[in-house]
């Protein structure tokens, strides 16, 4: 199996065994690694703090605190006023960050330990006379709530109105589930160490973490990392965030003799009473990463009126049946209505790619055999749900698919041997080979009705020109979520225009 390309998110475990594997087998000693992370945690204090002054550093016990040691060595080498706070006596250090207290003492960095209750005035002395703070008391691997003082000094920390650099994943938060354990520290900015972690991304991670730097390159190379992902899977065959050369990759410079047949056909089926611009939305965001035709199946009812308000978009009475079977993808599902098992179930017995989107997966929800269907082709099906669409589908409560999102889409995946586009923050890519991509990008902006049709159009517009699932979903869904950051735009029929002019700066874009 390739791994795909972009950055890679690791489990807590397959961090542990990536770093052991650079120091045993690699033989790149721990002190190495821990300078290298000292480094890239000073430069991105500089990118933090508001002002010259004091650095103040948190530290715990292990190898963040050592982290944290060898910054504090390198800032007050560059003559910075800086102070490290131990939260714990320094005879608890563990071997390495002990050595790398010596060295920082030795350097004449101010080491002040707050050990109490009883060190809160001196706590909040140097909390006061700083310009920045830098978490690095515990990063990853805590498996346990905050309790007693290191909560209480974490809610100093919160408190003292300072920007707040955390090393490697804010303090208090699940390294990998995102979730916060008793309390947890709020970063102004995130440092990852070596690779994201899931708990970057995942629950109350993003929102705790602010402003995501990119992993600190510290000596552990991605080939050792991808190695231990494949030897360690941890649930996941692979995972990738998302970034700019992953949507690059789907779309390359156009060929000058490019012609329509020769960039897709992609069929949309859907319309009702009162939804009629659900397939429409779908056909522009098709037409908005460049499919070459699109058309759309509607029930005959709904037909004048979707017609009429369609220029560049072909419309048919969905029971021609002759005229879709050409198609090179089908989107299914906008606006669509639940009465339609029947043509679902033809539209599934296609050798094509299709999507599912919307009423289709709330029909495919309430029919079992529509679902051994699906689960049984051979041809690319790709789901797309939001929250409640996934509850369906899996028998499950919202609330149990929003608090466990990786879990439900590998679900998912294996029970109907298809793609999955599980919607919402950071929405998650998962294949039938449990390879996952998780999305970074996006804003609230996208939380507005009709976002969803836009996107299920992209993916099989894209899918309809030949793309390959690994490329045309999370270029798709990373582009779709780049699109909702910009600004200048309310509604989701503006989002095409928006879109098409980002896949054009795309195609022109040279790494």
């Amino acid at each position: 199996m390739t791994i795909p390309t972009g950055t890679p998110i690791l489990t807590t475990e397959q961090m542990r065994m990536a770093d052991q594997h650079t120091i045993d087998v690699e033989g790149i000693p721990s002190a190495s690694l821990m300078e290298e992370a000292g480094k890239a945690i000073v430069a991105a204090s500089q990118k933090v703090k508001l002002d010259g002054g004091r650095v103040v550093i948190v530290v715990g016990v292990g190898n963040n605190a050592g982290d944290g040691f060898v910054a504090a060595r390198l800032l007050r080498n560059k003559r910075i006023a800086v102070t490290v706070i131990p939260l714990f006596p320094l005879t608890q250090l563990k071997p390495e960050a002990a050595a790398q207290a010596n060295l920082a003492e030795t350097a004449g960095v101010k080491i002040r330990p707050a050990l109490s209750k009883n060190d809160i005035p001196e706590l909040q002395g140097w909390l006061n006379r700083s310009v920045i703070v830098i978490d690095a008391i515990l990063g990853v691997g805590l498996t346990r709530p905050l309790t007693g003082w290191l909560a209480e000094a974490v809610e100093l920390i919160n408190q003292a109105d300072r920007p707040i650099l955390a090393v490697d994943i804010p303090s208090g938060i699940d390294s990998d589930s995102g979730e916060v354990l008793g309390t947890a520290i709020r970063a102004t900015a995130t440092l990852p160490i070596a690779a994201y972690k899931w708990g970057h991304w995942l629950k109350q991670g993003k929102e705790y973490s602010g402003q995501m730097f990119s992993p600190a390159s510290i000596g552990i190379t991605a080939a050792t990392m991808q190695t231990i992902v494949r030897k360690y899977p941890c649930k996941v065959d692979s995972s990738t965030l998302i970034d700019r050369y992953i949507v690059k990759e789907a779309f390359p410079r156009r060929s000058f003799h490019a012609y329509k047949q020769s960039l897709g056909h992609l069929w949309v089926f859907g319309g009702s009473h009162g939804f009629t611009g659900a397939p429409r939305l779908a056909a522009m965001g098709a037409q908005s990463v460049g499919t070459g035709l699109v058309s759309i199946a509607c029930p005959t009812e709904v037909f004048p009126i979707i017609a009429s308000a369609s220029l560049e978009v072909m419309v048919h009475p969905q029971d021609n049946n002759a005229t879709w079977q050409k198609a090179n993808a089908i989107v299914a599902g906008p606006g669509w209505g639940k009465q339609h098992k029947v043509k679902l179930a033809e539209l599934l017995e296609s050798p094509v790619p299709i999507v599912l989107d919307a009423d289709a997966l709330n029909i495919l929800a309430g029919k079992k055999s529509l679902q051994r269907l699906t689960a049984k082709r051979e041809s690319l099906t790709v789901l797309t749900p939001h929250m409640g669409e996934a509850s369906r589908l899996l028998s499950n409560d919202t609330s149990e698919i929003l608090n466990h999102r990786l879990d439900a889409a590998l679900s998912l995946a294996e029970k109907f041997n298809a793609w999955v586009v599980l919607k919402g923050p950071q929405t998650l890519v998962v294949s039938p080979s449990k390879q996952v991509w998780l999305n970074p990008f996006g804003s609230a902006n996208l939380a507005v009705a009709g976002t969803g049709d836009i996107l299920a159009g992209m993916i099989g517009g894209l899918l309809a020109a030949g793309k390959l699932p690994e490329i045309a979903l999370p270029a798709a869904v990373g582009l779709h979520g780049l699109a909702g950051e910009e600004s200048g735009w309310h509604r989701a029929g503006q989002l095409d225009n928006i879109i098409a002019a980002l896949a054009e700066q795309f195609r022109n874009f040279k790494p």
